[in-house]
């Protein structure tokens, strides 16, 4: 009898699950094998024939130097975007744990950009960038200039999405043991060294996941750089993931554009893992 019963919860939770693997299937895993397919090919996305080229595009990828702006862009923004997400995010975790009159009021003004669409982000700093500030200060559009885009556009994601960091961290510290502190306040450490010895250690996991996210986020970024410069001037903010869209779509390069979107699916996969492991260990080091 109990072994019935037990079968028929394992056949329940089995058909909750089949929907969700069904709209995996269906949403990734085809067109990721349909992919795999076409990057072998020549085909322009369009035309009914495909011409298989075997490890053509694969080979082109790394004798085109064209890849080596968007790689150097790439590299550049998710550099930026994952030291100043992180210390934003943990700056401000630090001040909002701290109990003041309307921090809840703070939280939510913080939250509040990262409920607004990336792409009204883009515009409403557009605005400020061309508009705004070289009206009041006399300053040129960072998103105008080869040198002052990339940090223009981290501006703009920090902006739009530091907060979720943010959340991450101030649920680590919430849940950090307010003994330890006093303990430490009693063996006389100052602010410093309780933030260090203290602090530190027991958000080690919060931090692993927000530099890890911070970091896959900067490497694979699209929609800023492609709403707020299309990657101008002069190619200057071109991520690879616009280089992937240009080729796909504009350039009617669909095998080449699939060849580089896997090769690059694969690299974020290993750099997460990497950091992801590397972090883990100081973890336990700590």
């Amino acid at each position: 009898m109990n072994r019935r019963k037990n079968i028929k919860r394992s056949l329940l939770k089995f058909g909750f699950l089949v929907p969700a693997i069904f709209f995996f299937g269906v949403s990734m895993l085809i067109p990721f094998l349909l992919g795999i397919q076409v990057s072998f090919t020549s085909w322009d996305g369009i035309s009914q024939k495909m011409n298989y080229i075997g490890l053509q595009n694969y080979s082109n990828i790394f004798s085109n130097s064209d890849i080596l702006q968007p790689i150097r862009n790439t590299t550049y923004f998710a550099i930026l975007i994952t030291v100043f997400n992180n210390a934003f995010a943990l700056g401000l975790a630090l001040i909002l744990n701290k109990k003041f009159a309307g921090n809840s009021k703070f939280r939510l003004i913080y939250f509040i950009p990262t409920c607004l669409s990336t792409v009204l982000a883009c515009f409403v700093w557009k605005f400020l960038y061309r508009e705004v500030f070289f009206q009041l200060f006399g300053i040129n559009s960072l998103i105008g200039s080869m040198k002052t885009v990339i940090p223009g556009l981290v501006i703009i994601s920090l902006w739009n999405g530091v907060a979720i960091n943010m959340l991450i961290y101030l649920s680590a510290l919430i849940n950090v043991p307010k003994n330890l502190y006093d303990a430490a306040k009693v063996d006389g450490a100052n602010v410093f060294q309780r933030f260090k010895n203290v602090t530190v250690p027991l958000i080690g996991p919060a931090f692993t996941t927000c530099v890890t996210l911070s970091l896959t986020y900067g490497l694979r970024e699209f929609s800023v750089p492609m709403i707020a410069t299309g990657g101008g001037p002069a190619r200057s903010s071109e991520t690879i993931a616009m280089y992937i869209y240009k080729h796909l779509f504009e350039y009617s390069k669909a095998g080449y554009g699939q060849a580089i979107s896997i090769v690059f699916m694969v690299f974020l996969l290993i750099i997460g893992k990497t950091v992801s492991t590397i972090f883990r260990k100081r973890e336990v080091e700590m």
